[in-house]
């Protein structure tokens, strides 16, 4: 992961400056997750294609890269 790359999570109560190894996972996550095509294989049928919102996507990967 090149340096600098990605965002370090920041609260009104506590500016961190580096990241910290939740971070760092997260962003690794979201890396794997953002190669979608080599990551995860989809359905072969188109009838199974649902559009999502790409906003929606944002906020639900943030979520779920730092949830575990």
């Amino acid at each position: 992961m090149a340096k600098g790359a990605g965002t370090v999570r920041r609260t009104a109560w506590y500016d961190k400056r580096h990241p910290s190894f939740s971070d760092a996972l997260a962003q690794v996550r979201r890396q794997l997750w953002a190669q979608e095509r080599a990551t995860f294989r989809g359905s072969a049928r188109e009838t199974d294609t649902v559009k999502v919102p790409r906003e929606f996507m944002e906020r639900l990967t943030d979520a779920v890269c730092y949830a575990a």
